[in-house]
């Protein structure tokens, strides 16, 4: 049985994150926490009711299909155990997987984070290097930024290989002034700004940064 997709609403993913010790420098914790700010974002756009999904291993994905209606703890069990560490798609946002809705897939990418240099012509260098590193996809490239205030942005946008780009969207993510900053350069230019006390995320201003 292949590994497939398997969708958590919101609530259980923000339990489980809740649940769990490490902070955001915590590899799994992180991506946990770009989900859930993702999810927020695709369904303002979509506007309609969305899951995260992970790719779970083929063990947890019988799991969770034999188990019909699994239970709560079931979910966090899942989550805990059961999603593929070696995958290349980190998370999936989702209307149900259904026939006519909408569903993307996120790499989760992160910059200036570990001893990287993160001015704005390293990070340019950086994104037009992934041609050389990842095949064309359909997935989106998230990029979380460790200090997007320092970052250029237009010069950015202007600078980029958007035909080579091998992601079919590309975002920039950071926190500024308390604010949570979404910029998206492709397909299309444009900006999303979200103030963090309106978000119920687990100590999003101190463990995403």
């Amino acid at each position: 049985m292949k590994n497939i997709v398997h969708t958590f609403s919101r609530d259980v993913v923000h339990a489980f994150l809740k649940s769990r010790d490490g902070g955001s420098k915590n590899s799994r914790n992180f991506e946990l926490i770009a989900a859930l700010i993702m999810h927020r974002l695709y369904e303002q756009q979509w506007k309609q009711p969305t899951m995260i999904g992970f790719y779970l291993t083929a063990k947890y994905a019988k799991i969770l299909s034999d188990a019909g209606e699994p239970s709560h703890d079931l979910l966090i069990e899942a989550l805990n155990h059961g999603i593929d560490e070696n995958h290349q798609i980190d998370f999936v946002i989702s209307t149900y997987f259904e026939e006519n809705g909408a569903h993307q897939e996120f790499q989760l990418k992160r910059f200036g984070m570990e001893g990287q240099i993160d001015d704005t012509d390293s990070l340019i260098a950086y994104l037009n290097g992934m041609s050389k590193k990842y095949v064309q996809t359909d997935a989106a490239c998230l990029v979380a930024l460790a200090d997007i205030r320092s970052i250029d942005l237009p010069k950015i946008n202007r600078d980029l290989n958007k035909e080579s780009f091998p992601f079919a969207e590309l975002l920039l993510a950071g926190i500024a002034s308390d604010k949570f900053i979404v910029a998206a350069l492709l397909p299309d230019g444009g900006a999303s700004v979200y103030d963090l006390d309106s978000w119920d995320l687990v100590d999003i201003s101190r463990r995403a940064d």
